[in-house]
């Protein structure tokens, strides 16, 4: 078996580039609810006519030869798909090498899906989670994967239904992917209290301010969320995720169910690098290697309110920039092993956002102060899109405590007019 997974590691390795360009590029993938005017979850469908009416428009179909469901059209600068849940739309923007180009991209192709949603009836919200649907059969996507995922894991496969996070894509090396699985991972606790923006849900006001995280917690660890030790080689950590449970697996055009971990795959048909790839996308790291792309995709940040949309993607940034400067600041904070305190933080963080009780005192602010200085060495401006976090961090206020306060003045109606885009 280890034989097996180092075979896998080093085909895994090789798809990182020894080095990058200068500067660090940057995706982001998007994702935001679709509502009705009263609130209740709207559908994707509505949109491909809009957008598909542009002629350089590219269609992809769940099942290519029967054409009956779309789940997503290529523009030449942006692509739409229809997520887990047919309410949840995903921008998906190719990489720039800056914020200020990411922020240009992502204005324009925003713009395009908020046109095609109003002219729908409808309404794209920069926010975390359905307002008012809760997740049910009924709101899932009707693709052939998903509908295999479900039969395996059962209901709990459910919560992606409605929720929306705001993840991106970040160039890495071959020599720094362990540090920013390791380091990306310990930091989602700080990078949730900062970002939090789904505290109302299910058409009322829940217990948590990341609402989408608490959710999906329900998943079980370690499948989601932040990786439970520090991993001290690739190979370790290509074990942890072959330890865990593969649900369906793809045989032809059809997806056969499995349910073992997938280690037991490797031990039937060896160091089989697709079947793992497959595999891994269904485990859910709050940052977790992607080797299609050579970079580390970072999840756990809610989708952002219209006015500070690219929030999450400049803390993002600057802490994989910082990456040689965290270890140093984490260990004079918390000791040799920050695991257990940034785990107590992290559930702490899923709660209470911003206002969470820090395992030291200056982890948030220092934290952005090294994200600031890395953004700032880049010489392009883009520490001005931290601006919003520090204000957040200095009122210990969140755009989740925004949404409860419209919503106790307004209902769903006044939560929609302050997030929609």
């Amino acid at each position: 078996m280890q034989a097996a997974i180092d075979a896998l590691t080093d085909r895994f390795a090789a798809r990182f580039p020894v080095r990058i360009a200068s500067p660090r590029r940057i995706g982001r993938e998007a994702e935001f609810p679709l509502v009705r005017r009263d609130g209740r979850a709207g559908d994707v469908s509505a949109l491909w006519d809009p957008l598909r009416a542009d002629r350089r428009a590219r269609l992809t179909y769940d099942d290519p030869s029967a054409q009956r469901l779309i789940q997503r059209i290529d523009l030449d600068d942006a692509a739409y798909e229809v997520e887990m849940g047919r309410a949840t739309v995903e921008v998906v923007l190719p990489p720039v090498d800056d914020l200020i180009a990411l922020e240009v991209a992502s204005a324009g192709a925003v713009r395009r899906v908020a046109r095609a949603a109003t002219s729908a009836g409808m309404a794209v919200l920069g926010y975390g989670i359905q307002p008012r649907t809760p997740g049910t059969t009924a709101l899932m996507t009707a693709k052939r994967r998903y509908l295999a995922l479900h039969r395996a894991i059962g209901r709990a496969w459910l919560r992606f239904t409605t929720t929306a996070a705001d993840q991106v894509q970040i160039d890495v090396t071959r020599g720094e992917l362990l540090d920013a699985i390791n380091l990306m991972n310990l930091l989602s606790g700080p990078l949730i209290a900062l970002t939090a923006n789904s505290r109302v849900y299910g058409g009322r006001i829940g217990g948590s301010r990341s609402g989408r995280e608490a959710l999906l917690a329900g998943l079980g660890e370690p499948r989601h969320g932040m990786t439970p030790r520090r991993f001290d080689r690739l190979d370790e950590f290509i074990g942890f995720i072959c330890a865990q449970t593969c649900y369906v697996l793809p045989e032809g055009d059809r997806y056969r169910s499995f349910r073992r971990p997938f280690s037991a795959y490797l031990a039937e048909r060896g160091p089989d690098l697709n079947a793992y790839l497959w595999h891994e996308h269904y485990t859910w790291s709050s940052a977790r290697p992607r080797a299609h792309h050579g970079t580390i995709e970072i999840r756990p940040a809610c989708q952002q309110p219209p006015d500070e949309s690219l929030a999450a993607a400049a803390l993002s940034l600057g802490l994989v920039e910082a990456l040689p400067h965290l270890w140093p600041f984490l260990r004079e904070l918390l000791g040799s092993d920050p695991w257990p305190a940034m785990a107590a933080y992290r559930r702490a963080a899923v709660r209470d956002g911003v206002r969470a009780r820090q395992p030291a005192p200056r982890l948030l602010a220092g934290l952005l102060d090294l994200a600031a200085s890395a953004l700032r060495r880049r010489g392009r401006g883009e520490e001005r899109y931290l601006r919003p976090l520090f204000r957040r961090l200095e009122r210990k206020e969140l755009p989740a405590d925004r949404a409860a306060a419209r919503f106790r003045r307004g209902g769903v109606s006044a939560l929609i007019a302050e997030f929609r885009l």
